[in-house]
């Protein structure tokens, strides 16, 4: 191998190693921009444990979204596409997530809330993205979520968009190498 050859090839391994790092490093790297810039409207990320239901005479439009994030294989979308919720007052709704592979996944849901400046009002009390999700092999299953709008939410204000980007896990939980396969 000549000296070019042998430069090229270190260019080459070193230029490889260095962006499957970085792709890693992805997303906890948007996670840091988005609480840096308090963009994306992120969602808390735990249950709120102090609920104070107080009903206001005020309802607002919720509009509920799903994606899922690199072709994963799932099905992944909101029971209700919207609801209207009278903003002080604690609600239940449910998303389904379909596992279309002959294989066990795990799966994570990452939450956002469109105005961003208005996600700190969208309280969840339990919700499906808190912890993994483990879906068997063609297996749907019903993801609740419980919120409160709470009542500082500002008055021009009218609708709300929750939405949930579900990732596929199971690499990272560390069972794709001894995942079993269901025919």
């Amino acid at each position: 191998m000549n000296k070019d050859m042998k430069k090229t090839y270190y260019l080459l391994t070193i230029f490889t190693v260095f962006m499957f790092s970085f792709s890693y490093m992805l997303v906890p790297l948007y996670d840091i921009f988005c609480e840096v810039t308090g963009l994306n409207g992120k969602t808390n990320q735990t249950k709120v444990s102090v609920i104070n239901e107080q009903p206001t005479e005020r309802f607002v439009k919720i509009k509920f979204t799903s994606t899922v994030a690199n072709s994963a294989p799932f099905i992944f979308e909101p029971i209700n596409k919207e609801m209207n919720v009278q903003v002080g007052k604690i609600y239940t709704t449910f998303y389904t997530l379909t596992n279309n592979s002959n294989k066990i996944k795990h799966a994570t849901a990452s939450p956002s809330v469109v105005p961003s400046q208005d996600a700190e009002f969208f309280k969840k009390i339990e919700c499906f993205c808190f912890s993994q999700q483990e879906v068997g092999a063609f297996e749907t299953k019903e993801l609740p979520l419980q919120f409160i709008i709470d009542n500082e939410l500002r008055n021009e204000t009218k609708t709300l968009v929750l939405s949930y980007t579900m990732f596929n896990t199971t690499e990272q939980v560390g069972l794709n190498s001894e995942n079993k396969v269901y025919e």
